[in-house]
């Protein structure tokens, strides 16, 4: 059902008026709703036919506009036109033309979902780690950056627009705002092909180093910043402490100074150092401020997003761990169907900072962490879908979902500690301990990425017997299961795995502690189960919807 909000959105997107939050809410609407799509079609047919009719009136050649000029473009339009003077009368015919014509526009914005998916994430399996990605904001790239990802040392990296954060492991902390090119070359150093950065350099970090296209600045404690244009520093300023400038210079020995707060130079020109006015700067603090407020709308539309969610009559359990619900031991279950369970219970795991501050997660750290769910019924088709955070893959097993241990199609949903997907199903008359139904894929979570939010997924289809697997959206794996067997939760764990004869087990060499102790190590703030299929573009809607950044 449509809000008052959305309609407030579309009336501020169509008059230019719309904020950057609004904009960022009405675009994570249009990719989870469907009657949130079938609106906008209507109202932007509508407003184009009203477009063209007024122009012609006033003799003017109107465009319809995306967000960048929206605002521009609006003003002056077919509105202004009818309110000179036309009046409404005239338009109507407009509108009845307009409403035959709208009815084809859902399935364009169908086809406008399906076309979305998220970029690859940056890729740092060479050199040794240096730093971690701590934010960023607004980033275009040709990669997606990951909160708390790793960065590698000798790792070119490039942005054309937005702010991003390095700490690296010396304790030096690196704001670069785009456009920006950049190297980690080691713990204490980084070199900055272009763009502006900021450092903020502590006391375990003195005499890091930033390397520029035509010199070199060295910190001896606290704040600096350069601007790089082209092949040239215009920019290079001490903002807190003192910072050694070296020039570079071919054939020879370049000119160095000291420069305490407040001073600046540039190192373009012929003559080396040249003073400048000493200018305010502070990326990191631009940084936090954008990234705060985007955080609190991401929040606010992921919010707004849960209560279609919650409404899909598909939904089994949703556990979405809203602020309310922090420190309290009884997990309310979200799903509107008012089917059971009606709520999960928390043992022993404990209450964290989820995606963004504000949004609660459970952080799953020693072997008793979980949370029990009795879920009853059989089911041919299921979805799997949680916001997790990997923080270490320890466990031969790191159970993420796990049903009720030695029933007919007990489910084990995991990751190995290569960073695979196993999902395993129990045939029916099975032993207790017997060969899994298995669909595996191929690694897809790395120690790179430990530490950053993903969406994991996993769909079952008993009907067509198989089993495709998702990250953030994205499908990274697809098996064939021999059997057709019914799914089974009864009493299961989320974050862990119950064993009730861990003794028997844990004796056995070919099992060992690894069957019995499979407890997940990182965060969870949100967990889906839907019984059907959802397809690839029903998933990157809750990827986008969702996302930490």
């Amino acid at each position: 059902m449509k809000s008052d909000s959305h309609d407030r959105r579309l009336d501020g997107y169509f008059s230019g008026e719309l904020s950057e939050e609004d904009w960022e809410a009405l675009e994570a609407e249009l990719q989870v709703s469907g009657e949130a799509r079938e609106a906008f079609w209507e109202r932007a047919a509508m407003e184009q036919a009203l477009e063209s009719w007024g122009s012609e009136q006033r003799g003017d050649e109107l465009k319809f506009p995306g967000h960048s000029d929206a605002r521009e473009a609006r003003r002056g339009g077919w509105k202004i036109w009818i309110t000179g003077g036309a009046g409404w009368a005239a338009a109507a015919a407009v509108l009845i033309a307009w409403g035959w014509q709208s009815r084809g526009q859902e399935g364009m914005s169908r086809e406008m979902a399906d076309a979305v998916a998220p970029r690859p994430v940056l890729h740092s399996a060479d050199g040794n780690p240096v730093a971690t990605l701590t934010s960023s904001v607004d980033v275009e790239a040709d990669v997606r950056f990951l909160r708390g990802q790793s960065i590698g040392a000798g790792q070119a990296i490039e942005i054309r627009r937005g702010l991003i954060e390095l700490d690296f492991f010396s304790g030096a902390r690196i704001t670069l705002q785009g456009p920006a090119t950049f190297i980690p070359d080691s713990d204490f150093q980084v070199t900055v092909l272009n763009g502006q950065a900021q450092a903020e350099v502590p006391e375990s970090a003195v005499g890091f180093r930033m390397m520029l296209p035509d010199g070199m600045v060295t910190d001896f404690g606290r704040r600096f910043s350069v601007r790089v244009e082209g092949q040239s520093t215009t920019r290079v300023q001490a903002l807190e402490g003192e910072i050694e400038v070296t020039t570079a210079k071919e054939g020879g020995s370049g000119v160095t100074r000291r420069l305490q707060q407040g001073q600046a130079v540039s190192l373009a020109g012929k003559q080396g150092l040249n003073p400048l006015e000493w200018l305010p700067m502070d990326l990191a603090g631009e940084l936090e401020s954008v990234r705060q407020r985007k955080d609190l709308s991401r929040l606010e539309r992921w919010r707004e997003s849960c209560v279609r969610i919650d409404a899909d009559p598909s939904l089994i359990t949703h556990f979405s761990l809203t602020p309310e619900e922090r420190g309290t031991r009884v997990i309310r279950n979200h799903a509107g169907n008012g089917r059971e369970p009606e709520s999960g219970t928390v043992i022993s795991a404990e209450w964290a900072t989820g995606r963004w501050p504000g949004k609660p997660a459970l952080a799953f750290r020693r072997p008793a962490d979980r949370v029990r769910v009795d879920i009853p019924g059989r089911f041919l088709a299921a979805s799997f879908v949680t916001w997790a955070r990997v923080d270490g893959l320890p466990r031969r097993y790191n159970g993420l979902f796990l049903s009720e241990y030695g029933i007919d199609g007990e489910v084990h949903w995991q990751l190995s500690d290569d960073g695979r997907f196993l999902f395993g199903v129990r045939p029916p008359g099975s032993e207790p301990v017997s060969p899994f139904l298995r669909a595996f894929s191929d690694p897809v979570v790395t120690p790179w990425t430990y530490g950053s939010w993903r969406m994991l997924a996993t769909t079952y289809d008993a009907g067509a017997g198989e089993v495709v697997h998702y990250v953030d959206g994205v499908e990274v794996g697809r098996n064939r299961l021999e059997e057709t067997v019914a799914l089974r939760f009864g009493r299961a764990t989320l974050g862990n795995f119950f064993d009730p004869e861990p003794e028997a087990h844990v004796a056995r060499p070919d099992l060992g502690e690894e069957w019995s102790f499979r407890n997940w190590t990182g965060l969870i703030d949100e967990f889906m189960l839907f019984s059907r299929v959802l397809d690839g573009s029903e998933l990157r809607q809750l990827y986008e919807v969702g996302r930490a950044d």
